[in-house]
């Protein structure tokens, strides 16, 4: 979290919107502070997600907006974590600060594990309940025409590159940043190919109860293609996986991944070919994404040694315009034959 932000955030906030929402905390834990403020709280025998927003990060509109999605992916069976109203019948309180607001939300806790790269179960069967999950998602959203106020992806803060970049040292970085983002506006947006999406389902935003997975932190929900939604998972299986590996074997577990993925994505919606192929332009716009993450959230000359080695790696890819992984798709027909 900025430091600014930090400055005004305390332990009174936490306890005002345990209160508020009508939980007596019997047990408290923090999740993360990296876009918002998550923490598990436990009333009694029942555990809960409670969630903070700055209002420099979402506006009251957008997280009123992605509440209301949820409500709606859940009315159409996709497992996701429901929001709570308040004991004032609100799903957001509002806390004002000296400098602008916190938007309070309580989440149901999904059924299921977290997932690690290296536990037994980051195989086959879960990748295809990975897909199948973002597949309902993706459904939904073509036949109902979603409309809620949120913002489309080349609208999103990480693509500001000359506000967070070095116009010196990242001149290339940006220049070809730029010249990304201009050749995906070119794609076409259809009912089919571009709507609401998560767009950030990776293993750590669900938990696995060994037959579907189960979605939560949909803070990062935007209009955008919806492979993008596939490209996604793709990149950080991969990064977490094997990302220090050699690209053929990178490449070799991306396409693996991408065959069992598509089983359970096809389920419920089609994709075509010609769709897949634009997957490497969505994986390399992720390396541009985290690499501005990074140059936002932190100081880039205090990381810690996992922390430099992470960023050096992205830069290393976008200096030499290298994929994070190249899943193997030349041969069409027999593609999808096996999808």
């Amino acid at each position: 979290m900025e430091a600014w932000i930090d400055a005004m955030f305390s332990q009174t906030l936490v306890d005002e919107a345990s209160k508020r929402f009508g939980i007596q905390v019997t047990r408290i834990k923090k999740i993360s502070d990296f876009e918002n403020y998550v923490f598990e709280v436990k009333d009694k025998n029942r555990a809960w997600i409670l969630r903070f927003t700055h209002s420099s990060h979402r506006s009251l509109e957008e997280v009123k907006a992605e509440l209301d999605w949820i409500d709606r992916l859940y009315n159409g069976s996709v497992h996701v974590a429901r929001s709570h109203p308040s004991v004032n019948d609100k799903m957001v309180e509002e806390f004002s600060l000296e400098d602008g607001y916190f938007f309070a939300c309580l989440f149901e806790k999904v059924p299921g594990e977290a997932v690690k790269v290296n536990d037994s179960l980051f195989d086959a069967p879960l990748f295809e309940a990975w897909g199948k999950e973002i597949g309902k998602m993706h459904r939904i959203s073509m036949v109902k025409h979603v409309s809620v106020q949120r913002k489309r992806w080349d609208e999103g803060d990480l693509l500001q590159f000359d506000r967070y970049l070095s116009k010196s040292e990242d001149a290339k970085i940006i220049v070809e940043g730029k010249r990304l983002i201009e050749e995906i506006q070119t794609f076409h947006e259809t009912g089919k190919t571009f709507g609401l999406i998560h767009s950030d389902v990776h293993h750590g935003n669900f938990h696995y109860d060994g037959n579907a997975i189960h979605l939560f932190d949909f803070d990062d929900a935007m209009y955008h293609y919806y492979v993008s939604d596939i490209a996604i998972p793709v990149y950080y299986a991969v990064w977490q996986k094997c990302g220090t590996a050699s690209l053929t074997e990178r490449s070799s577990f991306a396409t693996a991944f991408l065959r069992s993925f598509l089983k359970g994505y096809r389920e419920e919606v089609k994709v075509s070919y010609e769709w897949l192929k634009t997957l490497p332009y969505f994986i390399r716009l992720r390396d541009f994404e985290l690499y501005t993450v990074f140059h936002k959230k932190y100081d880039v000359t205090k990381l810690n040694p996992k922390e430099k080695a992470m960023l050096d790696g992205i830069r290393e890819r976008l200096i030499h315009s290298e994929l994070i992984a190249e899943p193997a798709l030349e041969d069409r027909e027999k593609w999808i034959e096996s999808t």
